[in-house]
C-alpha cells in the first residue's frame, strides 16, 4: 500500500506578470501590490514499510514549517523582483520542488493554486502520467 501525504501553505501572492485573460476579457489589472490567493503543496510519498513505530513516515509539523518558510519571500515581494527569470507558475513549481527536495524526502510533487480563477500547476519529477 502507498501513501500521499500533501502539506499546503495559502498566502497573497503577487506575480507581476501582465494577465492575457484578464486583458481579453476586460478586467481591470491588479492594482500595484495587490495579489492573488494562492495555495502551495507540497506531497510527500512513501510505502507501507516505511512507517515508523509511531505510525507515520515524517513529521508534517515540520514539514508545514519548511514549506512555509521557502514561501515566506513569495508572498513577501513580486515575483518578478526574485527570479531571474520568468516567473510563471510552472517554471516558480518547479523551482520550489528543487528547493524542497533536500528537507523533504521522497517528494514527489509540488503545485501552486490560483484560487481565483481556479487553475493548479503541479510539478513533479520523472515521467509525466505516473
Amino acid at each position: 500500500m502507498s501513501y500521499l501525504v500533501e502539506v499546503e501553505h495559502r498566502f497573497r501572492a503577487v506575480q507581476g506578470l501582465p494577465s492575457p485573460v484578464r486583458a481579453r476579457e476586460g478586467l481591470p489589472l491588479l492594482a500595484s501590490g495587490e495579489g492573488v490567493e494562492v495555495v502551495v503543496t507540497a506531497g510527500v510519498a512513501f510505502e507501507d514499510e516505511q512507517l515508523t513505530e509511531r505510525g507515520w513516515f515524517f513529521d508534517t509539523d515540520a514539514a508545514a514549517l519548511t514549506l512555509r518558510e521557502h514561501c515566506a519571500d513569495l508572498a513577501a515581494r513580486p515575483w518578478t523582483e526574485l527570479f531571474t527569470f520568468r516567473p510563471t507558475f510552472e517554471l516558480v513549481a518547479r523551482h520550489l520542488y528543487a528547493a524542497l527536495a533536500p528537507e523533504l524526502p521522497q517528494l514527489a510533487f509540488v503545485q501552486i493554486r490560483d484560487t481565483a480563477f481556479g487553475v493548479t500547476t503541479r510539478y513533479r519529477s520523472g515521467e509525466l502520467g505516473r
